[in-house]
């Protein structure tokens, strides 16, 4: 019998509060309701919890430990592999052990949660463009062996089709990022004494910019106004977030919880008023539609597909990345929640974690069939 293998950096049975964890655990649901059979080849990020489906290669989510462990695991599986069985690879790099250790069987699916390079030039700087030379030219070899792309925003299929390879990308599936809708759309709106709360939930990254939401706090604080700010994560940027509340002026004002499991976030959320995202670039990020789905206003960065979740004057505002400027959509916001305007968002529940699963469960089924 055909078999279906996902291979992803990350842990489905644990509780991380990511987009990335939790589109996981969504494959993983809708994969068991399905029928089909599956195996999760993931990474370990807890001790207590086990399951028949999921098959664990290394610990942490550390991509090169991750990496090793998947040209191991091709190593020593590579004789029972068959003709039709589905690879599907949420990294690019990750194909690259199935192609050299088993290039004639199977069909793989590759899935773009980004667009590749921009954490690389974060970390790297200026040594980041000969490095992504190099990997651009496996990559480009990646995709077009790929037998299906996957994109989880139009924006970044269009932006990969320029930078990379125009023809691989114009076959790319878009398929968002999914929400558990059914957790979020319980909670009661919120009421007009939460309008000054806001909301920041994300890695403490580059990416996710939380020293952009201190300054926001500030500027908003600045005008004499009675926010408050809980900030929810934890990550590399960790030191230099206590090193920047240390000297803010609005830090009275600031709580900092670190990480919580994700089945916490419908509380977090049902404690405020308002999601604040602050990022630098995003794809199909999660936490907007599951604020959304609660009834709660998103101000956020113009990132990866906010603009198809976010209705501007009905449930959120998308602002340029800079301080005043999230401020003033922070206020009206506040506006939003105080008058009782806010609308839970019809288009999140309509591509609700069934229907965007759904979708890839879809090309599982045509890729073993074909």
């Amino acid at each position: 019998m055909a078999m279906i293998y996902v291979f992803y950096n990350n842990d489905p049975l644990a509780q991380d509060q990511g987009g990335g964890a939790e589109h996981f655990r969504a494959l993983l649901r809708t994969l068991l309701a399905s029928g089909l059979p599956f195996r999760l080849v993931a990474a370990r990020l807890q001790q207590e919890r086990e399951a028949g489906h999921v098959e664990y290669i290394t610990d942490g989510t550390g991509f090169l430990r991750f990496w090793a462990a998947t040209w191991l695991w091709f190593w020593r599986n590579r004789r029972r592999f068959g003709e039709r069985d589905v690879f599907h690879f949420h990294r690019n790099y990750a194909a690259w052990p199935k192609y050299l250790l088993l290039p004639r069987r199977g069909r793989v699916v590759i899935t773009y949660h980004n667009v590749s390079g921009r954490v690389l030039a974060a970390r790297l700087g200026r040594l980041a463009p000969p490095v992504r030379a190099v990997m651009r030219w496996f990559e480009r070899r990646a995709v077009r062996r790929a037998d299906a792309l996957i994109c989880v925003s139009g924006r970044d299929r269009d932006e990969l089709a320029r930078r990379l390879a125009p023809e691989p990308f114009a076959r790319a599936l878009v398929i968002p990022a999914s929400v558990d809708a059914k957790a979020f759309q319980c909670l009661p709106p919120p009421a007009p004494e939460q309008a000054f709360r806001i909301l920041f939930l994300g890695r403490l990254s580059h990416q996710k910019n939380p020293i952009l939401a201190i300054a926001v706090l500030e500027e908003l604080r600045r005008r004499g106004l009675p926010f408050t700010l809980t900030l929810v994560g934890d990550g590399e940027l960790q030191r230099a977030l206590i090193a920047r509340l240390a000297r803010s002026p609005a830090r009275a004002h600031i709580r900092w919880l670190g990480r919580v499991p994700h089945d916490r976030v419908p509380a977090l959320l049902a404690e405020h008023g308002i999601l604040l995202l602050t990022s630098r670039f995003e794809a199909s990020p999660t936490v907007v539609k599951e604020a959304l789905c609660a009834g709660r206003p998103v101000v956020t960065t113009d990132v990866g597909d906010v603009r198809l979740w976010v209705e501007e004057g009905r449930n959120g505002y998308i602002c340029p990345m800079e301080a005043g400027a999230l401020a003033d959509g922070v206020c009206a916001a506040s506006r939003l929640v105080r008058e009782g305007r806010v609308r839970r968002s019809n288009r999140v529940l309509a591509g609700a974690e069934e229907e965007v699963m759904g979708r890839v469960v879809e090309l599982y089924r045509r890729l073993l069939a074909g």
